[in-house]
């Protein structure tokens, strides 16, 4: 019996410190053109099953300091979630331009370049690579304009959307939209 105990105990470990290990583990990723992930992909089966779903969302959009919060159905998920579609570079992320590494559980595309407009995305998946969590710097930089932007996706839960933007005429503001999927 006492040997029962003690193998269970051995494999209870092992299968412990596997699991922590598997995401832990910090390892360059050698992606090329023609990656398998596919941001596009993922959201574009998101707004499906959004649509599907029709969830009522806690939406709160705010603009420098004055915000507001409602209660919506969104009409258009698509509409609603074109910046996280746009800001896809993981089909054609080219090795010259991003740095790649995958960091527990996270594949991690740093740009090697400051005037690459997407600067940062991190793609966050489970053990069996089901995509959990995306977040996307990007930033724009011209005479006229500038804007910084991170967006966050966490599957199931919300979206968010920061910006900064200065327009040469108009000056600087802050905006952040985010939306609470409520549980069903």
């Amino acid at each position: 019996m006492k040997n029962k105990h003690i193998n269970n105990t051995l494999l209870l470990f092992i299968g412990s410190v596997l699991l922590f290990w598997s995401c832990s583990n910090e390892k360059s990723v050698q992606h090329a053109k023609g990656s398998t992930l596919s941001l596009d992909s993922f959201f574009n089966a998101e707004i499906e099953k959004l649509t599907k779903l029709d969830p009522t969302v806690v939406k709160t959009v705010a603009k420098d300091e004055d915000s507001e919060t409602k209660s919506v159905k969104i009409p258009n998920w698509h509409t609603e979630l074109s910046g996280f579609i746009a800001a896809d570079i993981t089909k054609d992320a080219d090795p010259n331009l991003y740095d790649f590494k995958e960091v527990d559980c996270k594949t991690i595309y740093q740009a090697k370049d400051h005037r690459l407009a997407i600067q940062y995305l991190a793609v966050e998946h489970d053990l069996k690579g089901k995509i959990q969590q995306v977040v996307i710097k990007r930033k724009v930089d011209n005479s006229l304009y500038s804007s910084n932007e991170k967006l966050i996706y966490d599957v199931d839960s919300l979206y968010q959307i920061e910006k900064d933007q200065d327009i040469l005429i108009l000056g600087k503001s802050q905006y952040k939209i985010t939306g609470q999927l409520k549980a069903h």
